[in-house]
């Protein structure tokens, strides 16, 4: 593998690609989820990239994570003879996924950069101002087309994810149906998980 060594001397991995044991095909690490041995013999989903040890990845989505079990890639990579099965597998990392929704929700409440209340949010839209909505699953219908309108007019990416009452919570409020996220950062990293949540079958989206 190659190395280069920082000012301090320290070696570092140069390589920003990985190949998936799903599709075989080479993508930039970050795309991809990270695997590893735990030191008791079980494969750890390593979401965040930080745990030692040896890894082995597969792009976060349905086929590829089904392609990797089918061809028993995991077990072979990781010489194991046995793990999960392929659905309890995708069950923890969807719980991964929605983890990080809601560490990066709570993080981009503290950082200002949220709005809420349906007055606000429909202002904040027609400023321009909010880059990316998120929708509580149990909205209303006539609520929900009236603001999935407005996202489609003027190009908003929007989202479904908890119950009103979840939402609220996040931000250390009562009920919310939807909260708009007003900076391009948070609104990039939140499409990201929820666009890899929806690759593995499981989120409303649009936009």
């Amino acid at each position: 593998m190659n190395k280069t060594r920082t000012e301090t001397g320290a070696a570092t991995d140069n390589i920003t690609s990985r190949t998936c044991l799903g599709c075989r095909v080479s993508k930039d690490k970050k795309e991809l989820v990270r695997l590893v041995i735990s030191p008791d013999g079980i494969v750890v989903i390593d979401y965040k990239r930080t745990l030692p040890g040896r890894g082995a990845y597969v792009c976060p989505t349905e086929s590829c994570i089904r392609d990797a079990f089918s061809r028993k890639q995991i077990t072979r990579v990781f010489k194991v003879s046995q793990i999960e099965g392929v659905d309890e597998f995708l069950d923890r990392l969807r719980k991964l996924i929605l983890y990080r929704i809601s560490s990066l929700l709570s993080l981009s409440r503290k950082a200002g950069k949220v709005v809420d209340g349906r007055e606000a949010v429909e202002k904040g839209m027609e400023k321009g101002t909010i880059k990316l909505l998120v929708f509580a699953e149990d909205l209303s219908p006539l609520s929900l087309k009236d603001m999935k309108d407005i996202c489609l007019k003027r190009g908003i990416m929007y989202y479904t994810y908890i119950s009103k009452d979840g939402m609220g919570g996040l931000i250390g409020k009562g009920e919310r149906g939807a909260l708009g996220i007003a900076d391009e950062s948070f609104s990039s990293l939140l499409g990201k998980e929820f666009e890899r949540f929806k690759s593995l079958g499981s989120v409303g989206s649009g936009g």
